[in-house]
């Protein structure tokens, strides 16, 4: 559930959502996914990094059929089947995982997609107060670098370099709400 200002109930348990988070490697995705879950009591939200799965839990490199993908989808399709908030954040290349995150949005009451649309200039100068800024250079930065990579299925917000990590956090638990309460909603629904 998530908590409103003085810590009160404001959501009905039972209505999954389906949040998520894409873009350039140092867009803020993490920061945003996490300053997310913390506005919900424990236990109502988890946080699917798409970077721990496949780099920490299986260590495999970022390929088409990955099995990181297959497990992404099934504990998120856990998650969402005892009705929480589920925020699957990464890179989330439209080509390799966009298959899976079309099924995971079929299967869940609300589906919102949010996608950082940052230059690479910007990208860089995130990264740069980053620890990971010290053993990850600019040119491999650089190969990362796909730019604004849309989904076929859905229509994601797009998230600019104007946008803090507060306006964004407040935005998509507004958003959650309004699902939540309207008993599920797709992002391409929203006008």
């Amino acid at each position: 559930m998530l908590r409103g200002s003085t810590g009160s109930s404001v959501l009905a348990r039972g209505v999954s959502t389906l949040v998520v988070i894409r873009g350039n490697s140092a867009s803020g995705k993490s920061t945003v996914a996490a300053a997310t879950q913390r506005r919900f009591a424990r236990g109502r939200c988890v946080v699917i990094p798409q970077d721990v799965v496949r780099r920490q839990m299986v260590r495999e490199a970022d390929r088409s059929g990955g099995f990181n993908i297959e497990l992404i989808e099934h504990i998120a399709a856990l998650c969402l089947s005892r009705g929480l908030v589920v925020i699957v954040e990464g890179i989330l290349d439209a080509r390799r995982y966009g298959a899976m995150l079309e099924r995971l949005a079929a299967a869940a009451r609300a589906a919102l997609f949010y996608s950082f649309d940052l230059t690479f200039e910007e990208t860089l100068l995130r990264h740069a107060g980053r620890p990971q800024s010290a053993t990850i250079p600019e040119s491999q930065m650089a190969l990362w670098f796909h730019g604004w990579q849309p989904l076929s299925f859905v229509g994601e917000t797009r998230i600019e370099s104007n946008w803090t990590v507060e306006d964004t956090v407040d935005r998509i638990c507004r958003d959650i709400r309004a699902a939540r309460r309207s008993g599920g909603v797709r992002s391409s629904e929203r006008a």
